[in-house]
């Protein structure tokens, strides 16, 4: 996704900074507190929906609505924020809040059931290689 937001959505860091894929380093390691936070989010809802709903056609189709408008928003609201950075551009603001956001929500769609995997059955544990792989 990074070449997304730096070829398509012309989002640029502007402050100066050693940069990997030219994203300054040190905000790699702030990725994964955030994404750590919206996938906590996402498993602490469908959690809720699984216990309180009986498992059904009914449950299957709220869950994946859920899915989808947690993605958008999540990307949405990333975008939202992010623009306050002042550090932070993209060229067309409102391509990155709609168009942008509905691609970017995308990755979330993906991984938001996935995360919940992740030890979610007490039985069957996780091991570190399946976790990094799956």
């Amino acid at each position: 996704y990074t070449h997304y937001f730096y070829h398509v959505l012309k989002a640029d860091y502007t402050f100066p900074a050693h940069r990997l894929n030219d994203v300054p380093i040190c905000l790699y390691f702030m990725t994964h507190a955030y994404f750590m936070f919206y996938h906590i989010l996402s498993n602490m809802t469908l959690r809720r929906v699984r216990t309180t709903f009986v498992a059904d056609a009914g449950r299957l189709l709220f869950e994946t609505a859920l899915v989808i408008v947690m993605s958008y928003t999540t990307a949405f609201m990333e975008s939202l924020t992010i623009c306050g950075f002042p550090y932070y551009k993209f060229e067309d603001v409102h391509m990155a809040y709609t168009i942008g956001s509905a691609f970017y929500g995308i990755y979330f769609l993906v991984s938001f059931p996935m995360f919940l995997r992740v030890d979610e059955d007490a039985n069957h544990k996780f091991t570190l290689f399946q976790t990094a792989v799956e």
